[in-house]
């Protein structure tokens, strides 16, 4: 049987494939980040697994000197923060300092790796900034591609 494999641009590690969207011009919001990783059957990265520490030195020389989304932000019903798709923080790697939800405005969370790529941190930051994101998806399945808009028929 075949081992499962990323789709062609992301990046492999462990049980789950990465998609790192890093472009001046395709900066977007926490909400926008989320919306757009579900619409392709993915997660705005969510760090969960038994492989933590890991999985972080991963991330952060595959997306060195960035600032990108994670999955992470407040949760204002039960108090301190949750992953989006509802599962518990069991691992955290904030900054000096950090949370610290600066003027009541810092719902959500960005991970920012230094230069060199040896390490990371997590800062909370505005929902509303427009960040870098990285989309996780579980090696095996691939994302859902958007719908192609219709070809115009013959003769209009």
């Amino acid at each position: 049987m075949c081992k499962p494999v990323c789709p062609a641009g992301w990046q492999s590690f462990g049980g789950s494939c990465y998609w790192m969207v890093s472009n001046i011009n395709l900066l977007t919001t926490w909400h926008e980040a989320f919306t757009k990783c579900s619409a392709i059957g993915a997660h705005l990265l969510i760090i969960n697994s038994i492989h933590t520490q890991e999985e972080e030195e991963f991330l952060a020389l595959y997306s060195k000197g960035t600032t990108k989304w994670i999955g992470l932000r407040s949760n204002p019903i039960e108090g301190g923060y949750s992953w989006s798709d509802g599962t518990p923080l069991s691992h955290t790697n904030w900054g000096n300092g950090e949370p610290n939800n600066h003027e009541g405005r810092e719902d959500c969370v960005e991970m920012v790796s230094n230069a060199n790529g040896t390490y990371s941190l997590w800062n909370d930051l505005n929902c509303d900034a427009h960040q870098d994101w990285i989309c996780k998806i579980t090696k095996g399945k691939d994302p859902i591609l958007p719908p192609r808009p219709p070809s115009p028929e013959p003769g209009n």
